[in-house]
């Protein structure tokens, strides 16, 4: 402490700054009462590890869907049938996976932005839902470039609000 206070550098109103506050009575005695596992599950580090994982189960998901409903390369039929369905679910796997990245990115990045501006404007309302649907098109759409991410935010932000007025939040 006394480095600190012989800091010339710094006035005397930031030498003994202090950033953390003081807490109440109320919120000792509730921090006492919550356990451990319950402030890591309503974190929004969790909630956001699981929105991933969510996130990537569903792509995987809805990977494998996309690629079955696309229509079937030229494929020889004079193959057995079990060559012709190897040539048709050729990349089935890439696209699977693509699929789940893209999912989890979204999933990881609304959740875990929404809960934080939740937090910090302690409010579940509409405009969390614009942020973080913007933040999440703008990542999603990240290789197509400024204009790409500016249509993505818009989009995502959209699609969000529809949601959440819909649902009624």
């Amino acid at each position: 402490m006394d480095s600190i206070a012989s800091n010339p550098y710094l006035s005397d109103k930031y030498q003994m700054l202090n950033y953390a506050r003081k807490m109440t009575p109320e919120e000792i005695e509730m921090m006492r009462n919550t356990s451990l596992g319950t402030r890591v599950v309503e974190g929004c580090t969790m909630r956001a590890a699981l929105s991933g994982v969510g996130g990537a189960g569903l792509g995987l998901l809805m990977g494998g869907f996309m690629h079955a409903m696309q229509p079937p390369p030229d494929i020889d039929t004079s193959l057995s049938t079990m060559e012709q369905i190897r040539q048709s679910y050729k990349g089935f796997g890439q696209a699977c996976v693509r699929m789940s990245r893209n999912f989890a990115k979204v999933g990881v990045v609304y959740a875990g932005l929404e809960c934080y501006l939740e937090r910090e404007r302690a409010a579940r309302d509409l405009p969390n839902a614009i942020l973080s649907g913007c933040a999440a098109g703008g990542v999603l759409a990240f290789q197509g470039g400024p204009s790409g991410m500016a249509l993505g935010c818009l989009g995502f932000a959209a699609f969000s609000a529809v949601i959440e007025s819909v649902m009624d939040h």
